[in-house]
C-alpha cells in the first residue's frame, strides 16, 4: 500500500512538473503568510505585558501598528499564495484532461467494446474535478497548515515547555483517529466515484438514445433507472458523511478538552508566577493556530483520500496500453493499386471470443474493381469492413493490400487511404463545411464545394440560409437521412481514398433520396477499389463481382447474371426473399 501511495504521489508530481515555477512562487508567498501568523502573537504579548502594564500609549500604538502590518502582509501573501497554487492546479488538470481524452480516443477498438461511454465521461469530468481540488487549493492548504502546525509546535515549546509536553499527550489518539477514519473514507470515496461513473453512463445512454426512449414511451423507466444508480451513490455518500462527522466530532471533543486543560494549567502557572498573562495569551493564540491548522489537516486528509480514489482510476486509464506503437512510424507505403487479398481469415470479436464470425474465409478483389458482399444478417459482411480499416486484427490468416500484409502499413496511413460510408453516418456537431473537411482537414473551401457537387450535396447546402456554415446538430439531427448520407459521401470524396467501403450506404433511404445518393456513389466509385456491403438488388447488381456470405464463409461468388441463374444458390434465395417481402 505504501508503495502504491508513493507511486501515486510521484505521478501527481510528474503531472505538475511544468507548473513548478508557479508552485515555487506560491510556496514563497505561503511561507511569508505562515511566518506572519507565527509572529503576531508576540506583538499581542507585547501589548499585554508591556504597553498595558506600563500604561505607555506610544508602546501600545507601536505594538498595534506592527501587529496590523503583520496582518496586512499575511493577507496579501495569502492572496498570492492562493492565486499561484490554484492557477498551477487548473493548468495541471487541463493538461490531465487533454492527456486522458487523448489516451481514451487512442485506445484500440476492443477497449470500447468493453467500456461504457458514460463511465469514461465520468472519468473525464467528475474524477478529474475531484483531483483538481487536490492539486490546487487543497495542496496549498495542506502545505500551509502543515507549516503552521510544525512552526506553531516549535513556538509552543519555546513559549512554555511544560504546557506543550502536556498537550502532546493528546496527539497520539488524534493521529490514531486520523489513520482509522482516513482508511474508511478512502474506501467509501472510491466506491462513490465508481457509482457516479455508472450513473453518468446511464444518463449518457438515455440522452444519446432519446428518440428510442420517446418512441417506446420509456421516459419514466429511464428516470427510475438513473435514480436507482444515483441512490446507490447517495447511500455511499451518506456512509462517507457519517464517517467524517464521527471523525470531526471526536477530534472536536479532544480539541476543546485540550483548550480547557491549557487555560486551567496556564492559569495555575500565572497565579504561581511561572508565566505572565501576556505569555499565556500568546501561548493560547499559538495553540489555537496549531489546533485550527491540525483540524484542517484532518479534513484535508479526507479530501485527499477521495482524490486518491479518483486519481487511481484516472491513472489506470492513463496506464492502459493504447494502439501498439509498432503500428505507427513505419515506412509510409501508399496503396497504389488497391488489390485486396484475404487468405484463410478467422476472426472473433474480443467481447465474444467464443463465437467465430469469419471461418477460413478467402477472397480476392482486383484493383479498381467494384465488388458486392451480400448475405443474411450476422453473416460477417460488416466485419470485413472493420478488418480492412484494421479496427481489429485477425485471429489467424492474412489480409494483403497490394501484396503487402495490412500489418506492415503505418496504421494512420492505411486508414487515410481507406474510406467508408456507412448506413448511419456519424456527423460532428459543427458546420456542414467542417463535416466535409473532416475527410481532409487542410482542404480549401473550393475543394470542399467541389466534393459536395460530386456528392450531389451542393444544391441543398446552398439552399440553407447559412450555406456551408449551417450547423448540423448532434449526430447530424438537423439534416434528413439523404442529406446526411450525401454529406458523408462528400467527406469521402474529399478524402479521395484508394479503397472505398460502402456499408449499407443506401438501405435506410427512401426511393428519391436513394437515387441521388446512388448517383453520388457512382461518382465516388470511379478509379478506386470499391466494396459494397448491401442487400438491395439495385445496389449490388452493377458490381463486377458479388460474394455471397453465410455464417462467416463465402458460399457463392460471381456476377449478378451468373448467380441469378443458379436456382438452388443462396443468392437466388436472398433475391426472392427480398422481392417476396
Amino acid at each position: 500500500m505504501k508503495n502504491n501511495n508513493k507511486a501515486f504521489f510521484l505521478k501527481l508530481l510528474s503531472l505538475s512538473r511544468e507548473e513548478w515555477p508557479l508552485l515555487i512562487k506560491g510556496m514563497i508567498f505561503l511561507l511569508i503568510s505562515s511566518a506572519a501568523l507565527m509572529v503576531y502573537p508576540q506583538y499581542i504579548k507585547a501589548i499585554i505585558d508591556n504597553a498595558l502594564k506600563t500604561k505607555d500609549i506610544n508602546s501600545l500604538n507601536y505594538a498595534a501598528l506592527i501587529a496590523l502590518g503583520v496582518f496586512v502582509i499575511q493577507g496579501i501573501s495569502s492572496s498570492f499564495r492562493y492565486y499561484y497554487f490554484t492557477l498551477a492546479g487548473e493548468k495541471t488538470v487541463k493538461r490531465l484532461r487533454a492527456k486522458l481524452f487523448s489516451q481514451i480516443i487512442s485506445q484500440e477498438m476492443p477497449f470500447f467494446d468493453f467500456s461504457k461511454t458514460g463511465e469514461l465521461l465520468g472519468r473525464l469530468s467528475s474524477d478529474t474535478a475531484v483531483l483538481q481540488n487536490a492539486l490546487s487549493v487543497n495542496i496549498s492548504m495542506l502545505i500551509r497548515n502543515l507549516v503552521q502546525t510544525i512552526g506553531g509546535v516549535i513556538l509552543l515549546f519555546i513559549t512554555s515547555t511544560k504546557l506543550t509536553i502536556f498537550i502532546l499527550l493528546i496527539v497520539p489518539p488524534i493521529a490514531y483517529l486520523v489513520a482509522v477514519f482516513g482508511k474508511k473514507v478512502k474506501s467509501i470515496s472510491k466506491s462513490t466515484q465508481d457509482a457516479l461513473a455508472v450513473s453518468s453512463g446511464v444518463a449518457e445512454e438515455s440522452i444519446s438514445g432519446v428518440r428510442t426512449v420517446k418512441a417506446f414511451a420509456q421516459e419514466k423507466w429511464e428516470s427510475d433507472r438513473y435514480d436507482n444508480q444515483l441512490q446507490k451513490s447517495f447511500n455511499l455518500s451518506v456512509a462517507r458523511i457519517s464517517v467524517v462527522s464521527k471523525f470531526t466530532g471526536a477530534v472536536s471533543i479532544l480539541g476543546f478538552v485540550a483548550v480547557v486543560f491549557i487555560v486551567w494549567l496556564g492559569g495555575r502557572f500565572v497565579i504561581s508566577g511561572e508565566m505572565s498573562i501576556g505569555t499565556l495569551t500568546s501561548y493560547i493564540l499559538y495553540v489555537m493556530t496549531v489546533a485550527f491548522s491540525a483540524g484542517l489537516l484532518g479534513s484535508l486528509y479526507t479530501d485527499f483520500m477521495s482524490a486518491f480514489g479518483a486519481g487511481h482510476r484516472i491513472f489506470e486509464l492513463l496506464d492502459t496500453a493504447t494502439v501498439n506503437e509498432e503500428n505507427f512510424h513505419k515506412p509510409l507505403k501508399n496503396i497504389s493499386r488497391g488489390l485486396i487479398e484475404i487468405e484463410n481469415a478467422e476472426f472473433s470479436y474480443p467481447a465474444r471470443s467464443d463465437v467465430l464470425v469469419l471461418k477460413k474465409l478467402s477472397m480476392k478483389i482486383e484493383a479498381n474493381e467494384t465488388i458486392a458482399i451480400v448475405g443474411s444478417s450476422g453473416a460477417g459482411k460488416s466485419t470485413i469492413a472493420q478488418l480492412l480499416m484494421r479496427f481489429y486484427d485477425l485471429n489467424s490468416g492474412k489480409i494483403l493490400i497490394d501484396g503487402l500484409d495490412i500489418k506492415d502499413y503505418d496504421l494512420y496511413a492505411l486508414r487515410n487511404q481507406v474510406g467508408i460510408v456507412s448506413q448511419e453516418p456519424i456527423l460532428i456537431s459543427e458546420s456542414i463545411e467542417d463535416n466535409i473537411r473532416y475527410g481532409k482537414p487542410n482542404a480549401t473551401l473550393e475543394e470542399v464545394q467541389s466534393a459536395a457537387r460530386l456528392a450531389y450535396a451542393h444544391d441543398f447546402i446552398t439552399a440553407f440560409p447559412d450555406g456551408y456554415q449551417t450547423l448540423v446538430g448532434e449526430k447530424g439531427v438537423q439534416l434528413s437521412g439523404g442529406q446526411k448520407q450525401r454529406v458523408a459521401i462528400a467527406r469521402a470524396v474529399l478524402k479521395d481514398p484508394k479503397i472505398l467501403i460502402l456499408d449499407e450506404a443506401t438501405s435506410a433511404l427512401d426511393s428519391e433520396s436513394e437515387a441521388l445518393v446512388q448517383a453520388a456513389l457512382e461518382n465516388l466509385q470511379k478509379s478506386r477499389t470499391t466494396l459494397i456491403i448491401a442487400h438491395r438488388l439495385s445496389t449490388v447488381k452493377k458490381a463486377d463481382k458479388i460474394f455471397v456470405m453465410d455464417h462467416g464463409q463465402i458460399v457463392q461468388a460471381g456476377s449478378h447474371g451468373e448467380l441469378i441463374l443458379n436456382n438452388d444458390g443462396f443468392y437466388k434465395k436472398l433475391i426472392e426473399k427480398q422481392f417476396n417481402n
